[in-house]
């Protein structure tokens, strides 16, 4: 928006009975006067939403609410994520092949759904699921905690994109992990390797604009109204998937959150 030194009340009409020659002398007082005016005002706006913020954040207690972007890669395909949580509600977006899925898991149902078709489904979650929300800081970018879990290992120190970071790893049968974490309390995730067996194909993540204390809201974590979901319990949506059926043929991203961990 264009502010006019006319909104501010300044007269710019010359004064009685002046020059050409005095109106020239006292221009550039008037113009550095009116760009004082206009800055202060411009400060004053700005200032006030960051004010806001700054109350919003303090209302909103730090380790409750996260946010972090992903770009995953492996198999000559790559995914960017966004990724939030407010406590145990986790909603995440992605975006393949021009469609947006949509995966939301809030109390226990695990929702996931086509934002473009308005399609999608609504499963209860297993109580294994449910009881691994209290022991989790939050839904998502746990990594480093499962794998030292798993019997993993701190391997080495490294610097990522100018980031002190630990690195920590796991073989098994299955094959290797590798997570590359923060040196400091939140131990948050920057780089995931892992590498498959059986398959002897490596997959890659990076974490990236981790971001805490967003101003989250609950109805941030509600489906969309207009989406039609089929409902399922759980043993019903495994048969289904085991049969094919086409509407279980809508992608799970995050097993872990709708039939807890597979014991390794």
């Amino acid at each position: 928006m264009r502010i006019s030194p006319r909104q501010l009340g300044i007269d710019h009409r010359p004064p009685p009975h002046c020059g050409s020659r005095t109106r020239t002398r006292e221009r550039p007082f008037a113009h550095g006067f009116t760009r004082a005016l206009v800055g202060l005002a411009l400060s004053a706006l700005i200032a006030l939403p960051g004010a806001a913020e700054k109350e919003q954040a303090a209302k909103q207690p730090e380790d409750t609410a996260w946010y972090a972007q992903t770009f995953a890669r492996g198999d000559a395909r790559v995914n960017v994520t966004h990724l939030w949580a407010l406590k145990s509600q986790f909603r995440a977006e992605t975006v393949a092949r021009g469609h947006k899925l949509v995966t939301i898991v809030r109390g226990d149902t695990y929702y996931v759904y086509d934002e473009i078709a308005l399609t999608g489904v609504a499963i209860r979650r297993a109580p294994a699921a449910i009881a691994a929300d209290s022991r989790t800081p939050r839904p998502f970018g746990n990594e480093a905690q499962i794998l030292l879990e798993d019997g993993g290992e701190k391997i080495r120190e490294e610097v990522v994109s100018g980031q002190p970071a630990d690195v920590y790893q796991i073989t098994d049968e299955e094959g290797r992990r590798v997570v590359w974490v923060t040196q400091d309390d939140r131990r948050l995730p920057i780089r995931i390797e892992v590498f498959g067996r059986k398959t002897g194909a490596t997959r890659y993540k990076e974490y990236v604009d981790w971001v805490i204390g967003l101003p989250l809201t609950d109805a941030f974590f509600e489906p969309d109204p207009g989406v039609k979901f089929e409902r399922f319990e759980l043993d019903e949506f495994i048969e289904k998937t085991l049969e094919r059926d086409p509407v279980a043929a809508i992608p799970i991203l995050y097993g872990e959150l709708l039939h807890g961990r597979a014991p390794r």
